[in-house]
């Protein structure tokens, strides 16, 4: 599915407060690369590590180790994942019920996005953020 800039642009302007699953705290990582350009544009990023508990902080920031554990909520949540871990990612996303959930590259699950959508999330997949 090819997604409207419009759209995309409009889902971060309305971000607030973003959630990164599986942040990675290792600089060269895609998902750390992300998070570094929504700091650098003023997002508050936290981060989500279900798998790592290595990693209890990324930028002064305590981890969670699930979206729907974060309080406050968040507005936006990013995913970095193994493909076959989408449908327990969205299940705690549906729990927190963000705005947007937006699927890293290569990341696709139209089953799980539906569930998410039919939820009032909206959901890109399979996109980069910057």
């Amino acid at each position: 599915m090819a997604y409207e800039y419009a759209l995309l642009a409009a889902a971060l302007n309305d971000a607030r407060r973003i959630a990164i699953v599986g942040l990675s705290g290792r600089s060269r990582s895609p998902s750390y690369g992300v998070a570094v350009y929504l700091k650098c544009n003023g997002y508050p990023v936290i981060p989500v590590i279900p798998v790592n508990p290595m990693y209890t902080e990324i930028f002064g920031t305590r981890s969670y180790q699930s979206v729907s554990d974060i309080h406050g909520g968040v507005d936006l949540v990013v995913v970095f994942s193994r493909p076959q871990d989408v449908p327990d990612v969205v299940r705690d996303v549906i729990e927190a019920s963000p705005k947007y959930l937006w699927l890293q590259v290569g990341l696709r699950n139209d089953e799980a996005a539906a569930i998410a959508e039919n939820r009032g999330i909206a959901v890109y997949q399979d996109i980069g953020i910057k």
